[in-house]
């Protein structure tokens, strides 16, 4: 398997000049990879703007509408702090169908870009600047839960948020995108939402719910809390509570739901600071706030 999609992307490297639709581009290079997508950074032949493209490679027809949600989501969800789509178009290659998505290319890379090189000149964020895009984050995610239905991200983490040249935070990969309540009343059911969470959401930043997911249950938009008390964790120290025990190839799932938030000794950051990731952070999920809450709080800070 990833030999045909390293050379589906040696393939693409090879034409220089790729069309989308009326635009024409010239392929600079490539940015990044995940499971099943690549990302290539492109510039317009006519505005000689950068863009990032990202390819999704889909083997069958449900990978296809997985990947076409991901259009749907970046066209309804419009919010300064959630990525644009600026085009996207369908390719046949073969017996293989990749969904192109032409988006922002923003240089200053991503929160976990951020993070390594800071952590390389051994500084940190000071206090106003966490809150600030940590607020940015929140409204974001916002968008997501006050829709209707509600949508939940299912996959924020500091790589999924991009910064803009104002230090603006903007949230991406919209491809984990899904209605947020779901109904779980079968061992099946719960089997089939684990093995999704498994799929999708990165597992240090992974809520406890969906680690175990109970029968009978209802899985919500909380499942982003939980992730967002990770992300404010990783803005004040530069990386994820859960993210050393996952290198150390150690149980996550076991340390996550233990529910032992691993603040370092002496740290400089307020109680409030602190007792707000612990709040999004509850092991149980009704007792974690609302994002409008999150919000509040927030701003209360500032």
């Amino acid at each position: 398997m990833g030999a045909s999609l390293s050379s589906i992307g040696a393939c693409m490297c090879g034409k220089g000049i790729i069309s989308i639709n009326s635009a024409r581009y010239l392929f600079q290079e490539n940015i990044g990879e995940g499971g099943f997508s690549y990302i290539d950074l492109i510039e317009d032949l006519k505005s000689g703007g950068n863009f990032a493209l990202k390819r999704i490679v889909c083997h069958d027809e449900k990978a296809k509408e997985d990947a076409l949600q991901e259009v749907h989501f970046c066209r309804m969800l419009n919010h300064e702090n959630i990525i644009t789509l600026i085009d996207h178009c369908i390719k046949n290659k073969g017996n293989l169908i990749e969904v192109w998505l032409v988006l922002p290319f923003y240089k200053n890379g991503s929160l976990y870009d951020k993070y390594q090189h800071l952590a390389a000149k051994k500084e940190n964020l000071d206090k106003k600047e966490v809150l600030s895009i940590f607020h940015g984050v929140c409204k974001g995610i916002e968008q997501f839960h006050q829709s209707d239905p509600p949508l939940a991200h299912r996959d924020l983490k500091p790589a999924n948020v991009l910064l803009s040249d104002e230090n603006t935070p903007i949230i991406m990969d919209l491809g984990s995108v899904a209605h947020a309540r779901v109904e779980i009343n079968s061992f099946k059911e719960a089997q089939s939402m684990q093995d999704l969470a498994a799929e999708r959401c990165t597992m240090p930043y992974r809520a406890p719910e969906l680690f175990q997911v109970s029968v009978p249950s209802i899985i919500d938009e909380k499942v982003d809390i939980w992730s967002l008390g990770c992300i404010l964790f990783s803005l004040m120290f530069l990386e994820g509570p859960f993210d050393q025990i996952w290198m150390r190839k150690d149980s996550v799932a076991l340390a996550v739901q233990n529910g032992n938030i691993p603040f370092p000794k002496n740290n400089q950051y307020p109680t409030a600071y602190l007792d707000l990731v612990r709040s999004l952070m509850e092991i149980e999920s009704s007792k974690r706030p609302s994002i409008l809450s999150v919000i509040e709080q927030i701003e209360n800070l500032t």
